[in-house]
């Protein structure tokens, strides 16, 4: 029986799309089961499959940044969590990947400024103001810093890192009561922590 013309090329653009979504599910199969292994420079080759005007464009960028971030490779993994950015410019996630190459790289300012930039879209983000307060202490910035671990504390009074912080940038201003409210607060919800206890003892 001879098919009709357009009921074959139906067919077959069918199965050339069905082969092309079963291809792309590979390439991410690979490169997330590549990823536990420390086998990052091939779970990056993994995502070359993906094409890069497809769907999950945005989703590529992001990975290859954190794949590169995790390789050490903080220029290159910067630039593909610009152009994260560039392909959504309301992404919080991308600003909050951008940050970690940035502070592994010691570019303390750029990294304020990225947490500053999800912040504005994403408003108290727990880890924007996490590293945020990080990109400040790295600047000596205490009054800042004291701002943004305030924040912390207040936005998410059970986490003792934002009681580390407070302390810290209370102690740095020579708010040494007010560090040790602080620390005190760590140990309420980290028995032990020998930070806080390093401090409260010498006192």
């Amino acid at each position: 029986m001879k098919l009709n013309p357009l009921v074959t090329a139906v067919f077959v653009a069918l199965n050339l799309s069905a082969a092309c979504v079963m291809a792309q599910e590979s390439a991410w199969q690979s490169s997330y089961q590549l990823e536990p292994v420390g086998k990052y420079a091939e779970a990056i080759a993994a995502l070359d499959r993906i094409p890069a005007n497809s769907a999950d464009a945005e989703l590529k960028a992001l990975r290859r940044g954190w794949l590169l971030y995790l390789s050490g490779k903080f220029d290159e993994s910067i630039r593909e969590y610009r152009q994260a950015i560039e392909r959504n410019a309301k992404s919080v996630d991308a600003r909050l990947g951008l940050m970690l190459p940035l502070l592994a790289a010691k570019r303390w300012r750029d990294a304020e400024q990225s947490a500053r930039s999800a912040l504005e879209l994403s408003p108290n983000n727990y880890l924007a103001l996490l590293r945020l307060t990080i990109a400040l202490e790295a600047q000596r910035d205490w009054p800042a810093m004291l701002k943004s671990a305030t924040n912390l504390v207040t936005s998410y009074p059970s986490d003792a890192a934002a009681y580390v912080y407070l302390a810290r940038a209370n102690a740095w201003l020579g708010k040494p009561d007010q560090a040790v409210v602080a620390y005190s607060a760590v140990l309420s919800r980290f028995p032990g922590h020998l930070e806080a206890n390093a401090y409260i003892n010498k006192k």
